[in-house]
């Protein structure tokens, strides 16, 4: 029987791959039109290898090219997201047993290729161990071994290179580009105060910190305003489906990143002045806000 959670991550990537669908919309797509078969572990689950595996994509390929005798162009798309899937899961997710990857994936291959295209997954996915991103720190190239380490393509890097003039800190960038993002929201002051608001999450068992308190002993650049406009903004560690919770439902919360309120913030527009919102975001127009 093929597994649901895999199942539907693996139509999600499909899609994501041939339709240039958006990651984050065909995910909640996929989840509600699933919301009454699926847990909170599933959605996880799903979670994890659709944003895991298009983060290092550039990565698993180089993985698949290691074993695969035949060229990633000629793989069929959907055995190809299955090998990336299970690769994924052997070399970069720790509490999945290699086993269980492996069975899976072929699983899934039979049903979406054939006994030939279950075998070679098969073949290629029992040949794979975390040694083999490993491998790729012993590359002298340093371009070539940041690119395959970070799965950022070699283009980019040569561009930063260019930019910075030191590898180093194209390393870090990279490294940074790659890394999952923190879950942040920010409080709606009109609806509920802070004292009221970290109330609910304790109530509710979510682990939470303010940004003005998880920046207070780093390093950074404008770490003032970061703490001034932290203050509204908390990170949630331990929450996987937040559009259920109360705090969310209530609109006590919005998610929003901090660096998109500190552009509002750094912006500090005034009274009748016109400004334009030209975000990029699909599906999304313009608006001019007086």
């Amino acid at each position: 029987m093929v597994d649901k959670t895999r199942e539907i991550a693996l139509k999600i990537l499909y899609e994501i791959e041939k339709e240039k669908a958006y990651s984050n919309i065909i995910l909640n797509k996929y989840i509600k039109e699933n919301k009454g078969k699926l847990n909170s572990k599933d959605i996880g689950l799903i979670s994890e290898l659709t944003y895991g595996v298009t983060m290092w994509n550039l990565t698993l390929e180089e993985i698949i090219k290691k074993y695969s005798k035949i060229k990633l162009k000629k793989i069929s798309p959907w055995i190809k997201n299955i090998l990336k899937m299970g690769i994924y899961q052997i070399v970069f997710l720790d509490k999945i047993p290699k086993s269980a990857a492996v069975n899976e994936s072929v699983t899934l291959a039979k049903r979406y290729g054939h006994t030939a295209s279950s075998n070679f997954v098969n073949a290629i996915l029992r040949k794979v161990e975390k040694q083999d991103y490993l491998e790729f720190a012993k590359i002298s190239n340093e371009e070539e071994r940041i690119s395959k380490m970070t799965s950022m393509p070699i283009w980019i890097v040569k561009q930063l290179l260019k930019e910075t003039k030191d590898i180093k800190n194209v390393e870090r960038i990279c490294i940074n580009l790659n890394q999952k993002p923190k879950i942040t929201v920010r409080i709606n002051r009109i609806k509920i105060n802070e004292k009221k608001l970290e109330e609910i999450f304790k109530k509710q068992k979510i682990e939470y910190i303010k940004i003005s308190e998880y920046v207070k002993d780093k390093n950074y650049e404008n770490k003032d305003i970061i703490q001034e406009i932290g203050k509204d903004f908390y990170i949630l560690s331990n929450l996987k489906d937040i559009e259920n919770t109360e705090v969310f439902k209530m609109g006590y919360i919005t998610i929003q990143d901090l660096s998109a309120g500190m552009s509002a913030f750094l912006l500090n527009p005034k009274k009748k002045e016109k400004i334009l919102d030209a975000c990029s975001a699909p599906r999304r127009k313009n608006y001019i806000y007086s």
